[in-house]
C-alpha cells in the first residue's frame, strides 16, 4: 500500500514539474499518468492487483467517487433549465445502458444479467477529462459544451445506484439467493442516502449562505466547511449501511439547491481535491493495463460498440425533433469521452468480486474504454470540431 502511494505520489510531483511543457505536445494529464502507471506495473505484476485488492482501497475509490459525484452535483443547478438537450441525452443514456445490457449478452457470451448490467455501467458514463479540449473550443456551441457538461455530472450520479443493485444481486448470485433480496439491499441503502445526504446539503447551503451574509466567515474557511460536506455524508452513509457516493451526489444537488451568494465561490478546494485523485486513477490504469491479463478479441469489440454505436443510436434518436442543428447533433452523438467514473465503477467491481474469474473481464472492458476514449475522443473531438467548423463557415459565406 505504501509503496503504490509512494511511487504515485512522486509522479504526481514530476508531472506538475512539467505539465505545461508536455501539454504543448499534446501529452495530456490522463496520458502522462497512464504512460508512468504503465512503466511502473511492468517492474512487479503482483504488488499493485495486491493493493487495489483491499477494504482499505475499496473505501478510498468509494470516496473519490463521492468527491467527484458532489462536484459534478454542485454545477448542475440553473444549466439543466437552459440545456433542452438535457433530459433528451438522460433518457438516451437509460436507453443506452439496456442496449450495453443487451448487446453484451451476444457479444460476450454471457448469460448472468448482473454481471452484464455490472459491465454496462462501467462502460457507459461519460467524462470529460479524456477530452478536456471540449469544455474550450470556441468552435464547439456553448449550449453543446454545457449539455456534455452536465450530462456527465448528471448520468454518474444515475448510475451508482444502478450499479449498486448490480453488485449486490451478483453478490447474491453466486450464493444462490435471489434478485428480490439485492433489489431490497440496494433501495434500502440509497434510501439512507437520502436521508443522509439531502438534510446535510441543505443544512450545509443555508448555513453556510446565512454566515457570508452575517460576515461570520471567510472564503478560507468556507472553501474547508465545503469540503468536509462530501466527507460528512460519506462517513455518515457508511455507518448507517447507506451508500457514501449517492448520499454525497445528493447532498450537492441539495447544497447548490439551497446555496445563496458567497463571496470568492468556495468549491475550488474540492475541485483541486478531486483533480488529484483522478491523476492517481489514471496512473492505476496504466498500472494495471500492464500487470493484467491479455485482453479477448470479444472485449475489445465490446468495448468499442460502447464508444461508438452503444451511445449514438440512442443519443441520435433521442434528439430528433430537438432545436439543435444537425451539427451539434453530431457533436453530442460522437463525443461521449469515458474516464474516471469508468476507472472507479471499475475498480468497484473488482473489490467486489474478490477472486471471481470475471474480474479479468472487468479488468478488460475498463482498460479497452478508458484507454480507447484517450485516442478517440482526445484525438477526435478537436478533428471533428475543426471539420464541422469550417462546414459552418462555408454554409454562412455561401
Amino acid at each position: 500500500m505504501f509503496l503504490a502511494i509512494a511511487l504515485t505520489m512522486a509522479i504526481v510531483l514530476a508531472w506538475a514539474c512539467v505539465s505545461r511543457a508536455l501539454v504543448r505536445w499534446s501529452v495530456t494529464e490522463p496520458v502522462a499518468m497512464i504512460v508512468a502507471g504503465a512503466a511502473v506495473g511492468l517492474t512487479d505484476r503482483e504488488w499493485l492487483l495486491e493493493t487495489i485488492d483491499t477494504g482499505t482501497a475499496l473505501r478510498v475509490v468509494e470516496f473519490g467517487l463521492a468527491l467527484f459525484l458532489f462536484n459534478d452535483a454542485t454545477e448542475i443547478r440553473e444549466r439543466v433549465a437552459r440545456n433542452t438537450g438535457v433530459t433528451r441525452m438522460l433518457v438516451a443514456f437509460v436507453v443506452s445502458i439496456v442496449v450495453a445490457t443487451v448487446v453484451g449478452r451476444f457479444v460476450l457470451g454471457l448469460d448472468s444479467w448482473p454481471l452484464l448490467l455490472i459491465v454496462a455501467c462501467i462502460v457507459m458514463p461519460t467524462d470529460l477529462v479524456p477530452a478536456q479540449s471540449i469544455l474550450r473550443d470556441n468552435r464547439i456551441t456553448k449550449r453543446v459544451r454545457d449539455t456534455l457538461n452536465v450530462e456527465s455530472g448528471l448520468n454518474d450520479g444515475l448510475v451508482a445506484p444502478i450499479m449498486l443493485f448490480a453488485l449486490e444481486a451478483y453478490r447474491r448470485a453466486i450464493d444462490s439467493e435471489d434478485a428480490l433480496g439485492a433489489l431490497g439491499h440496494a433501495v434500502a441503502a440509497v434510501a439512507k442516502s437520502v436521508l443522509v445526504g439531502v438534510p446535510i446539503g441543505i443544512a450545509a447551503g443555508v448555513g453556510l449562505s446565512a454566515a457570508a451574509a452575517r460576515g461570520w466567515t471567510d472564503p478560507r474557511t468556507v472553501r474547508c466547511g465545503i469540503l468536509a460536506i462530501p466527507v460528512l455524508t460519506f462517513t455518515l452513509a457508511i455507518l448507517i449501511d447507506g451508500n457514501g457516493f449517492v448520499a454525497a451526489f445528493l447532498a450537492g444537488i441539495a447544497y447548490r439547491a439551497t446555496h445563496r451568494d458567497i463571496p470568492d465561490e468556495p468549491l475550488e478546494l474540492t475541485e483541486r481535491l478531486g483533480q488529484f485523485l483522478g491523476l492517481s486513477l489514471w496512473f492505476v490504469v496504466g498500472a494495471i493495463a500492464m500487470a493484467g491479463p491479455w485482453l479477448h478479441w470479444t472485449v475489445v469489440v465490446y468495448g468499442l460498440l460502447a464508444l461508438t454505436l452503444f451511445r449514438m443510436v440512442p443519443t441520435w434518436l433521442a434528439l430528433i425533433g430537438s432545436r439543435f442543428t444537425l451539427s451539434e447533433r453530431v457533436m453530442l452523438c460522437a463525443l461521449g469521452p469515458r474516464g474516471v467514473a469508468s476507472i472507479v465503477f471499475g475498480l468497484l467491481a473488482m473489490n467486489s468480486m474478490a477472486d471471481s474469474p470475471d474480474t479479468e473481464l472487468v479488468v478488460g472492458v475498463t482498460l479497452v474504454v478508458v484507454s480507447g476514449s484517450i485516442l478517440l475522443h482526445g484525438i477526435g473531438a478537436p478533428v471533428l470540431a475543426a471539420r464541422l467548423g469550417r462546414r459552418a463557415a462555408a454554409r454562412e459565406g455561401g
